[in-house]
C-alpha cells in the first residue's frame, strides 16, 4: 500500500516492513492535526496488522520532525480556551501511546531537527539511526511552556538517565547528535547520507527474529521499565519463554540450528 504524494503521510509497504514518512517539508515536517491524526490512526491500527513486523518513521526534506506548527497546523489557537488547549494536549499525545502499544519494533530515522513533539517521536520508537546533521531539543521551555511535554519527562529519563532529561527540559538546549549517541539514545550515528544502509541492517536483523518474539520482547522491554521488581520481570519472561517454547516457530529454529541453515519462520 502507498499514499498519495500530497498526505502528510506518506505510507509504504514492503513486504512485512512499512514505512511512515511525515510528508510536510516545506515546515520542516511539523505537526498540523491532520499530520497527527493519520500517525495515530496508523499506529492505532497496526494492532491487528500480523503481517506488519518493523515500522520505520522518517521525514521528508532535511529535518525529521520540527515540533508543532504553531502557524499553519490547523489547531485553532486563537480560542485559546483551557477545554481547547486541553484537548489539543490529549490529540497529540495520544500518539505516543499509541506507538508504545504498538506490537510491532519502530525505528525512528532522525536527520535534521527532532524538537518538540519530533524529539518526542523519536523516544517514542524502540530504535534509533540519526546522522550527523540531527539535533534534538525540548524546545517547549523556550515558548513560555513547561519544559516537559509529550512525554517527555517519562520517556528521556528512561533513555538517558535523569540529570541530562533534566538538562534537557530545563535548557532547552539543542543536542548535536553525538551528545545524543554518547548518552545511549541512539542505536546508531551515521554521516549524512548513510542511515538508509545503517537502517537497512537494524531491519535485516529484526526481520530475521520469530515474529511473536520479536512482539513478545518489545511487551517485556515496555513492561519491564516500570515493573515493581526483578521478580516481576523475571515472572513475565518465564511465561513469555514457556509459551513461545510451545510454537512451531520455536521447534523451526532448532531444526535450523541442528541443520546448520536459516530459520523460516511462519509466525505460529
Amino acid at each position: 500500500m502507498t499514499t498519495v504524494s500530497d498526505s502528510p503521510v506518506l505510507i509504504d509497504e514492503q513486504g512485512a516492513q512499512m514505512t511512515l514518512t511525515l510528508n510536510r517539508p516545506e515546515v520542516g515536517n511539523a505537526f498540523s492535526g491532520a499530520m497527527v491524526d493519520a500517525l495515530y490512526q496508523t499506529f492505532s491500527d497496526l494492532a491487528a496488522r500480523d503481517d506488519i513486523r518493523v515500522v520505520v518513521l522518517e521525514g521528508a526534506g532535511k529535518h525529521f520532525c520540527s515540533g508543532l506548527d504553531l502557524v499553519d497546523g490547523g489547531w485553532g489557537f486563537n480560542e485559546r480556551s483551557v477545554g481547547m488547549l486541553l484537548g489539543v494536549q490529549r490529540r497529540i499525545g495520544r500518539l505516543y501511546l499509541a506507538m508504545r502499544r504498538c506490537p510491532q519494533a519502530i525505528i525512528a530515522s532522525v536527520q535534521g531537527a527532532a524538537y518538540g513533539g519530533g524529539l518526542s517521536l523519536a523516544a517514542a520508537a524502540d530504535l534509533r539511526v540519526a546522522d550527523t546533521t540531527a539535533k534534538f531539543c525540548a524546545a517547549y521551555i523556550r515558548i513560555g511552556l513547561t519544559g516537559a511535554d509529550m512525554a517527555s519527562s517519562y520517556l528521556l529519563p528512561r533513555l538517558v538517565g535523569g540529570s541530562f532529561a533534566a538538562e534537557m527540559m530545563m535548557t532547552g538546549r539543542a543536542y548535536p547528535a553525538e551528545a545524543m549517541d554518547k548518552r545511549g539514545f541512539l542505536s546508531e550515528l551515521t554521516q549524512p547520507g548513510e542511515r538508509g544502509p545503517a537502517v537497512s541492517a537494524l531491519l535485516a536483523d529484526l526481520l530475521a527474529t520469530a515474529p511473536l518474539g520479536l512482539r513478545l520482547t518489545k511487551e517485556a522491554v515496555a513492561l519491564g521499565i516500570d515493573a515493581p521488581s526483578m521478580e516481576a520481570t523475571m515472572a513475565l519472561e518465564d511465561r513469555h519463554q514457556t509459551l513461545l517454547s510451545m510454537t512451531d516457530d520455536a521447534a523451526e529454529a532448532m531444526r535450523a540450528f541442528q541443520e546448520r541453515r536459516a530459520p523460516e519462520y511462519k509466525g505460529r
